[in-house]
């Protein structure tokens, strides 16, 4: 069965119209857009390189790796594992899903556990969010945090601070800031009001997109207003636009990531032996999946005869 997958993977922000339905899976990340289906998709297949495009075994040892966080730039994260089980949720509730699809990405997460258990543990424990919180409470010490954005990097973030110090929450999606105030026991803040965001000294983004959220003359009068303040911007594309360093307050997405990036050696060999664990696991997979599929077939076709 998984010699049919067909994935896309194309760069955070493509097509942004695209949503999950009976028949294909999307996953969209600050870092990627993954589609994937067992059947043609003409409207890519014309519109699209062909290099963007993985099929079979590579497509499912591709996903298994992605959501391990080996592609990833900071290597073993556990962000993505929330990220491709709230598209999954998203994906499951849908009228008449593929259930072949649906077993697929199930059987994914299942081997990932298994990789991630085996050979990743205390690979990813530098994340974005762990980082972040290092930022905001170790070295800022700061009491009262506002995050910017509802979705899954957000609630990570929240998750890393609430224990620490005070968090608040802006977003554009009322039942989403609703629903995360309610369950973390949090406050909101009225989104898009700048000027009371700009009376914050500790401001935490998440949001990416093509385009701009905060620009110039926002920071010019937040940097007056505070001493002792920071801004770290996790959002990918960066919808953040100033010219403030690292000691004026700053913290970009690349900061984060040189943080976190991997340099000893005992974490390239966990690297190397869990790619080559995600080969074995990928071919045993297919070898489940097709006997799977068989005795199905088998089972259908005897109902068919008897009735």
């Amino acid at each position: 069965m998984l010699h049919y997958l067909k994935l896309w993977n194309f760069p955070s922000g493509h097509l942004q119209g695209l949503e999950s339905s009976k028949d294909v899976f999307v996953l969209k990340t600050c870092q990627r857009t993954l589609v994937l289906t067992l059947k043609m998709f003409p409207t890519i297949e014309e519109s699209h390189r062909l290099n963007d495009k993985i099929e079979g075994l590579y497509a499912y040892q591709y996903l298994l790796e992605t959501i391990c966080g080996l592609k990833s730039r900071l290597i073993g994260e556990n962000e993505i594992v929330g990220q491709f089980k709230e598209a999954y949720q998203q994906f499951s509730v849908i009228d008449h899903v593929d259930s072949r699809l649906k077993m697929i990405i199930e059987k994914l997460f299942h081997d990932a556990k298994f990789i991630r258990s085996k050979y990743l543990i205390g690979l990813g424990q530098k994340t974005y969010a762990s980082i972040t919180r290092k930022h905001f409470i170790s070295m800022a010490k700061a009491q009262r945090v506002v995050v910017l954005g509802s979705g899954q990097l957000a609630q990570d973030v929240i998750n890393q601070l609430k224990k620490k110090a005070t968090v608040i929450i802006s977003a554009r999606d009322d039942k989403k800031v609703s629903a995360l105030c309610e369950s973390h026991q949090i406050e909101s803040l009225p989104w898009n009001d700048v000027t009371l965001l700009k009376n914050e000294a500790f401001i935490c983004n998440t949001i990416g997109f093509d385009g701009e959220l905060l620009g110039p003359s926002f920071f010019e009068e937040w940097s007056k207003l505070h001493s002792n303040k920071l801004f770290v911007d996790l959002g990918s594309p960066s919808c953040i636009n100033n010219s403030l360093s690292f000691v004026q307050g700053m913290v970009r997405l690349t900061d984060i990531l040189a943080q976190g990036a991997i340099v000893e050696s005992q974490k390239r060999n966990q690297v190397h032996e869990a790619l080559l664990a995600l080969e074995e696991v990928t071919i045993r997979r297919s070898r489940l999946l097709e006997e799977w599929l068989e005795k199905w077939q088998t089972a259908k076709e005897e109902s068919i005869s008897l009735s």
